[in-house]
């Protein structure tokens, strides 16, 4: 499929989970995909894997808090690529902890990544899409802007306010006449590396929250990754400031079915 052929995209948190669920996909899809990561021996694994099936990947070292990386990076995409089409912004940390015992700095280094580094990526690539006569910015926000759970507090704070910049963002693009669409994906549990051991799929709360997804089951990163597509191909040219949720349902339910415990 090459529903992305000769397209650019760069992904943040690229190298593994989600990210590199995201990165098979659009790969398979005919992109040219950046994967900007700060874990290098998996970034270099996964674009090395992707050019020898004879795809266009390519690993960069990216801290998403530094904005010279960020124009670096931009720079040199454009100078390899000669455009860019598309940013995911994916890289995200949490730091499981209730809101009395977090400390201020704990809750700066969350906003400093999920949120404080898609700002700096978008105001990094705007110019760069525009150049390319417009394009695509995918914000990976979380099923916790509309739950609560006392141990996500800070993160779902930090996803929360990436969708309202998601929003904002697409709003001030859409009026100015730029072709730049600006949507979020909101992902629930997924199946990545660290939920495909046995030993944590058998915890108690593990096997509580696939119990209350209506679907009865975790997402798959290359689900995902289809979805990443589909929002970085011309099929959704009349989306911006859409917040796709894709989580098994989880969202809507307040109650899991006693009869799959």
């Amino acid at each position: 499929m090459t529903r992305l052929a000769n397209k650019v995209v760069i992904i943040t948190g690229g190298a593994r989970g989600l990210g590199g669920g995201a990165v098979d996909a659009l790969c398979a899809e005919g992109a040219k995909v950046v994967i900007a990561d700060i874990l290098d021996e998996a970034g270099e694994a996964r674009a090395a894997q992707q050019i020898a099936a004879g795809h266009s990947a390519r690993y960069a070292h990216l801290d998403v808090r530094d904005a010279d990386g960020w124009s670096a990076l931009i720079d040199d995409t454009l100078y390899r690529w000669g455009r860019i089409d598309c940013l995911v912004n994916n890289a995200g940390i949490n730091i499981p902890i209730d809101i009395e015992e977090a400390t201020v700095d704990q809750f700066r280094a969350i906003l400093d990544v999920n949120l404080i580094g898609a700002f700096l990526g978008t105001k990094a690539v705007l110019p760069a899409l525009r150049q390319s006569g417009g394009g695509s910015i995918i914000n990976v926000a979380s099923n916790s802007t509309q739950m609560v759970l006392p141990t996500t507090s800070l993160y779902g704070a930090s996803k929360a306010a990436l969708a309202n910049l998601t929003k904002t963002t697409a709003v001030h693009c859409a009026l100015r006449g730029d072709k730049i669409r600006v949507n979020s994906i909101h992902p629930g549990a997924h199946m990545t590396e660290m939920l495909e051991n046995p030993q944590v799929q058998a915890m108690p709360q593990v096997r509580a929250l696939v119990n209350a997804i209506p679907m009865g089951r975790m997402g798959l990163p290359a689900e995902f990754g289809k979805l990443v597509t589909f929002l970085a191909s011309d099929d959704a040219s009349y989306m911006t400031a859409a917040e796709l949720f894709t989580d098994g349902g989880l969202t809507v339910v307040s109650f899991a079915d006693p009869s799959r415990a």
